[in-house]
């Protein structure tokens, strides 16, 4: 009996302090909880077995309230005065690089939601450069037209834009004779906003005019110069 006694009664007095002890932790990991998921935490008086009147925290889940999610929406340029600079390589030649850098300004209106429609002038120049010995000369032209942008939706701050218009031109011939030339041009590009007053744009366009090919006796055709730039605009 002593035996039994002196093993039966450190297992009771074990059970108890752990039955004790895991309801400590079960009241501080429910109170911790609570806290941690927005929960108010009530303490509730409960009965146990022997009689003994005990606090424990019991969790009243309160769900946050839902809030609406907004999405940034991004501030659209207005229509107004613009001034550009663009750098890149054109080709009067085929496969005949030339370095071009151009000015523009001009004036747009605002035509829809996500349009914008105006009228540009601009001056740019082709240096001059070197093919197989022969120089190719400069070309120094200006141009007047219409320059129009569309953006691509009232959150995004991507744009395409067109441009088109008259073009004229002055330049020396490969034999050093002055000559003037002049036609349309029409460009397409694409652009992305920075902020509302600036964006950068890559731009093609291509200049059309007509001129002997050859010489004079051949009569004349029609030739395209490409210019492909990258540059940054300011509106006001």
């Amino acid at each position: 009996m002593n035996k039994l006694a002196a093993v039966v009664v450190p297992l009771v007095l074990i059970a108890g302090a752990s039955t004790a002890h895991a309801q400590s932790i079960s009241s501080g990991w429910t109170t911790y909880r609570a806290q941690q998921q927005g929960q108010q935490v009530q303490p509730v008086s409960t009965t146990s077995s022997d009689g003994t009147s005990q606090t424990v925290a019991a969790a009243a889940y309160a769900r946050p309230s839902a809030q609406p999610v907004q999405r940034q929406r991004v501030e659209q340029p207005r229509g107004g005065f613009f001034v550009g600079a663009q750098a890149g390589a054109g080709w009067v030649i085929e496969d005949i690089d030339q370095r071009v850098l151009s000015f523009n300004a001009g004036y747009r209106w605002q035509a829809g939601d996500f349009t914008q429609v105006g009228i540009e002038v601009a001056a740019s120049r082709l240096e001059d450069t070197e093919w197989r010995g022969y120089e190719i000369p400069s070309l120094n032209f200006v141009s007047v037209g219409a320059n129009a942008r569309f953006n691509f939706g009232p959150d995004s701050a991507w744009f395409g834009i067109v441009r088109s218009g008259y073009w004229y031109a002055e330049s020396d011939d490969w034999f050093g004779e002055g000559g003037n030339i002049d036609g349309g041009y029409a460009g397409l590009g694409i652009g992305v906003d920075i902020n509302r007053h600036f964006n950068l744009q890559l731009m093609y366009t291509a200049y059309l005019y007509s001129n002997p090919y050859y010489s004079y006796y051949d009569g004349d055709r029609v030739n395209r110069a490409d210019v492909l730039t990258l540059g940054g605009e300011v509106r006001f």
